[in-house]
């Protein structure tokens, strides 16, 4: 693992229930808000429950994220890198870069090819066109696991491909 450069800046909204609806600005990517019941962080799309955390009770807890204790860089390196064991060998990802500010990781979306050979047979062969434009526009989901001071990773969506 590289030299992680770790964002210790804060800022906390509150998240929005029922309609999805923004009165004022719209969150920006690393914010965090408070469920009433759960700490959660803006990924860009949506509010994220982390990937992983050396300190998932402070998630738990009211008290805000300028009083949480800090992480030592040591450790947080370490958090990283089992956060990203655990997404290789648990859901199969694949580790495409590994940055200072956290590691890409690859999710292919996978095709069900013995499906597609079924239907290919219960169609007479018609199926085999929609089968070859499925297999050759598979696609992979990308993100990038960071890690904030407090030890907890977070999965920032990237553009597929």
């Amino acid at each position: 693992m590289s030299m992680l450069q770790v964002n210790r800046s804060i800022r906390v909204r509150e998240v929005p229930t029922g309609p999805r609806r923004w009165f004022g600005s719209r969150p920006d990517v690393g914010d965090y808000g408070w469920t009433g019941r759960v700490w959660r962080r803006w990924s860009g799309r949506r509010w994220a429950s982390p990937v992983s955390s050396l300190q998932r009770e402070l998630l738990l807890g009211e008290a805000t994220p300028a009083t949480w204790p800090m992480v030592p860089p040591d450790r947080l390196v370490r958090g990283l890198a089992l956060a990203v064991e655990r997404q290789v060998s648990l859901y199969g990802a694949d580790v495409v870069y590994d940055g200072p500010h956290g590691v890409v990781v690859a999710y292919r979306r996978r095709v069900s090819h013995v499906l597609h050979f079924v239907m290919t047979l219960l169609t007479g062969g018609l199926w085999a066109f929609v089968w070859l434009g499925v297999a050759l526009s598979a696609r992979e989901e990308r993100r990038r696991l960071e890690i904030d001071a407090w030890g907890h990773v977070w999965a920032v969506p990237l553009r597929s491909r």
